[in-house]
């Protein structure tokens, strides 16, 4: 069975999304990797973590690239003080919804329609800010609000 199936059966299609776009700040789904699903993580039948307030956006999940990826946007700056810890939150979301036999490749990103300043691009690149995901951490990869998805599932 495939990725998308093997998620999409522990899940109400009602938090599957087809557009990603938050608060004005959308990051764009033409010629993702398909099939793919796309869960809205502030809908009420999301799949909920133990993070308490903390939750991504989206998290995206496809079978071409056997991708996963958590999504935080924002229309304005970018802080890592706050897209770490959603971010965070989205991957363990991850961790239990995406079977543990499936080999995946994972990106955490951060959508931003504001200021990126150098200060938290530095402290997005920080060891302790990267993303834990199956015993391996990540870092954020960071990009532009309008900017394609597959841009960043590309390598590295």
């Amino acid at each position: 069975m495939s990725l998308v199936n093997l998620v999409k059966q522990h899940l109400d299609d009602e938090c599957l999304d087809t557009k990603c776009s938050k608060e004005g700040c959308i990051l764009s789904l033409v010629n993702v990797p398909q099939p793919f699903l796309l869960i809205d993580m502030d809908h009420e039948k999301a799949p909920i973590g133990s993070q308490g307030q903390n939750r991504c956006d989206y998290i995206f999940i496809s079978d071409d690239g056997t991708w996963t990826a958590p999504l935080e946007l924002t229309r304005g700056k970018l802080e890592a003080s706050k897209v770490v810890p959603q971010l965070q939150a989205g991957a363990k979301v991850a961790e239990q919804i995406v079977p543990h036999t499936a080999q995946v490749q994972f990106r955490a990103i951060a959508v931003y329609g504001g200021e990126f300043r150098r200060a938290e691009r530095d402290k997005l690149n920080q060891k302790t800010n990267h993303i834990p995901f199956r015993g391996e951490v990540y870092p954020i990869k960071a990009r532009r609000c309008g900017s394609p998805l597959v841009s960043v599932l590309g390598k590295g």
